[in-house]
């Protein structure tokens, strides 16, 4: 009994060792670890799901090293208390995003131990964290062909210098809206959205960058990421705004656009045959008719199918 109760003490100590952390993408997020000793010479957070090099953060006599860090955290990641009192070793990762999920382990060396090469610290982790990044809250929008939608759009800071609207499913270009500084830029427009797409308000006031799309059709479905770059920063080529999409929408597109999808059409369709088979039923039933009367039965049925032919032709 005594085993018993220790094994589950252990498993129990084991499994607090793991945090589950949500973030979104854009937010910036704490991973906590607590060293038990104070007297910190060096703190590694790896990221053992990475490819090497699979460090996230190495720090060591007082400094980062950079030296193996994965290039994905670069300038990315700190610790929260860089002087490391009362054994604080927490990461700051800022600007999450969806490649930034995965488990994370956390070590520390003492001030009285020794490195091996490279920096590795040859213990077991005092935490591991596993952190999940979500998508921003995914709407859907259902619509019918010759509809104008507005795709909703909010973003936090009304200070913005570019808006850009995609669509993830359309082969390059997969651009549907880009405003620079108050201004279309249409250089690398999809050409199916060509004088279809307007901004709610071009002066992008409180932050609004909602989406109109006119004339909606079949081939309009699909998912649209709305992106925007806050005024003051700098863009690279070809306007491509590097970051998570504030709002994601699946955009549906209900019905056909001939008219056969249309009650009226269906009932057409439905009457047209309901008299193609009740025509067929009539000649049959004559033509067997005729067989049975004699030789002129030829000249009877060919004269029965023109005169329904020009009933109903």
């Amino acid at each position: 009994m005594d085993i018993f109760l220790l094994l589950l003490v252990l498993l129990s100590e084991a499994a607090s060792d793991l945090i589950e952390l949500t973030a979104h993408p854009g937010d910036d997020v704490i991973l906590p670890c607590q060293a038990a000793d104070p007297s910190i010479r060096a703190v590694e957070w790896t990221r053992p799901d990475l490819e090497e090099p699979e460090y996230v953060l190495l720090y060591r006599d007082g400094h980062l090293d950079p030296t193996y860090q994965h290039p994905s955290f670069k300038d990315r990641v700190e610790l929260v208390d860089r002087d490391l009192k009362d054994g604080d070793v927490s990461l700051i990762l800022k600007n999450v995003s969806r490649h930034d999920a995965g488990t994370y382990e956390c070590r520390v060396a003492s001030g009285g131990s020794r490195h091996k090469k490279r920096g590795i610290i040859d213990s077991e982790p005092i935490r591991i964290i596993r952190l999940q990044v979500t998508d921003p809250d995914l709407i859907e929008v259902t619509v019918h062909p010759g509809d104008d939608v507005i795709l909703p759009c909010q973003a936090d800071d009304s200070s913005i210098r570019a808006a850009e609207w995609t669509r993830t499913d359309l082969e390059p270009p997969d651009y549907i809206l880009l405003t620079i500084v108050g201004h279309l830029d249409p250089t690398y427009q999809h050409p199916s959205f060509k004088d279809r797409v307007e901004l709610v308000d071009r002066e992008l006031k409180d932050g609004d960058v909602s989406l109109i799309l006119k004339n909606v059709n079949s081939i309009d479905a699909g998912t649209y990421e709305c992106r925007v770059k806050p005024d003051g920063s700098r863009r690279k080529k070809r306007a491509n705004i590097d970051s998570e999409p504030i709002r994601i929408i699946r955009l549906q597109v209900t019905g056909s656009e001939d008219g056969n999808s249309s009650p009226g059409g269906r009932y057409l369709g439905l009457a047209a045959a309901v008299v193609t088979v009740a025509v067929a039923g009539v000649l049959t039933y004559k033509r067997l008719k005729d067989k049975r009367s004699g030789p002129s039965a030829d000249d009877d049925y060919k004269a029965s199918a023109a005169q329904f032919r020009a009933l109903y032709t």
